[in-house]
């Protein structure tokens, strides 16, 4: 049991060396059908497209809010996880620092507009991975140095270790959708997404209480646990004989659960619009992942609500190097004598998912398009132009409601049909990874074939190891005017 225990540490810490659902170059650009998964009430004036499948949207997105977190600093020379976590906290990060990890893939995705030409219908099917985790400063610092944190032989009694600083998210769903949008007059577009998902995989422990922190009684040290209230939930990583279902050297092994394999499943909604104030100035929001999940099979739950203390004539004193085989050797001692009041669950249990909100204002430019005239350099007035191109310039916003943290995005952005053919979006992002992130977009059309390519922070694009953040995407699909 203490080794399940155990996993779960490992796990956060897998979490940690692979590390957000912000996808500004997407979000309102082109009219790709990906932006109604952005915005449910975003406008498309084609009749019908058709994702190819499993290339119409692949989508990968890592992040760390500090800097020091890149591949140089964390896995260049390391061979194992314990080598890397341990170079994460090399780093002296803050208990505000967190991680992001977001991975999705579109298996299906195909719309068409109804006999009642205001109405689009789109639907189909997605498998998304989406992981965040707070850095747990205190705990960390009791997992690698123990009581003695100074290194003088001397452990440091009442010094507290705050157990609310464990909020790790992480699941693995596929996603079934239908979606309409339909225009309600000429300035408004309403739309709405239905979901049905599937869950895989998931662990979630938040909303933690609880403090440690250790006495000195004569010769018997007291490791005393108050205030507690804690728990971690897991579903679709063993099942009911307490063997791993995940096999990390197979994870294909867990993708029959993506298709209803097991009982873990929820419903979601998504929600957006589109205003235009006039001809130039348009609004867009939505909100997404409106989603509860229930999960009913190959669960645990282990919780501790009782306030404890573990006599020893020892301190917590890791061995450098060792300090899995020291916690879980040290834990199950405790366990198997009866002193950790930890009740294992196997009752079902639901969860929220983490919304997010985007939103954007756009102001629109028309250019002039050319005649066929024979003078090349002939500008005709407005109504006598053959095509009018257009660009947008304006800001986005993005928000994320996380465990206890609030992840937020800032967008200036400026898109520019180069042809009717050819678009491009240029943006530039703040946010809590990075002050210098210009990201970049294209989109192009060739007879009804359309291709799109998007990367963020290309500034370090080409210095990757040193990165602590990037974002990459592309797609296919078939467009039918």
């Amino acid at each position: 049991m203490m080794r399940k225990l155990l996993l779960f540490i490992s796990l956060l810490f897998g979490v940690l060396q692979i590390s957000a659902q912000n996808n500004q170059l997407l979000y309102g650009f082109d009219q790709l059908p990906q932006t109604l998964m952005l915005n449910p009430g975003a406008e498309v004036d084609y009749q019908k497209h058709f994702g190819i499948p499993l290339l119409s949207n692949i989508f990968m997105q890592v992040g760390a809010s500090n800097s020091k977190i890149n591949y140089n600093n964390i896995v260049a020379g390391s061979n194992r996880t314990l080598d890397i976590a341990r170079n994460i906290y090399a780093q002296d990060l803050s208990s505000k620092d967190f991680f992001n990890l977001y991975q999705r893939l579109e298996v299906v995705n195909v719309g068409y507009r109804l006999n009642n030409p205001k109405l689009y219908l789109s639907f189909g099917m997605y498998q998304e991975l989406d992981g965040f985790a707070k850095y747990p400063k205190e705990l960390t610092a009791l997992f690698f140095e123990g009581d003695d944190r100074n290194g003088d032989g001397i452990p440091e009694t009442n010094l507290p270790v705050n157990l609310n600083q464990l909020n790790i998210v992480g699941d693995l769903n596929g996603v079934y959708h239908v979606g309409i949008s339909g225009q309600i007059n000429e300035k408004l577009t309403l739309g709405a997404r239905f979901k049905i998902i599937s869950a895989a995989l998931s662990i979630n422990s938040k909303n933690n209480d609880g403090v440690y922190h250790l006495e000195n009684n004569n010769l018997i040290y007291n490791h005393v646990f108050e205030q507690m209230n804690s728990k971690v939930n897991a579903a679709g990583i063993w099942n009911s004989q307490g063997y791993r279902i995940f096999d990390s050297d197979n994870p294909s092994s867990v993708f029959p659960s993506l298709f209803f394999g097991q009982e873990n499943f929820g419903v979601g909604l998504d929600l957006g619009l589109t205003y235009h104030f006039n001809n130039e100035v348009t609004l867009t929001a939505s909100v997404l992942d409106l989603d509860y999940i229930n999960y009913q099979e190959n669960i645990k739950t282990y919780q501790v609500k009782e306030d404890f203390v573990l006599p020893d004539a020892d301190y917590f004193e890791p061995t450098p190097g060792d300090e899995f085989d020291y916690w879980e050797s040290t834990l199950d001692r405790y366990y198997n004598a009866s002193m950790i009041p930890i009740d294992t669950l196997r009752t079902s249990y639901s969860t929220f998912r983490s919304p997010k909100v985007n939103a954007s204002l756009a102001y629109k430019i028309y250019h002039g398009g050319k005649t066929k005239s024979v003078f090349r350099n002939l500008w005709c007035e407005p109504e006598d132009y053959q095509e009018v191109l257009t660009s947008e310039i304006g800001i986005q916003t993005y928000t994320a409601f996380r465990p206890n943290k609030m992840v937020w995005a800032v967008t200036g952005f400026y898109s520019r049909e180069i042809t009717k053919n050819l678009n491009t979006k240029v943006t530039y992002t703040i946010d809590e990874f990075s002050k210098k992130n210009i990201g970049l977009g294209v989109s192009t059309n060739i007879r009804r074939f359309n291709l799109f390519l998007s990367a963020d922070n290309l500034l370090d694009l080409f210095q990757i190891k040193q990165s602590n953040y990037q974002s990459i995407q592309m797609g296919m699909n078939f467009i039918f005017k």
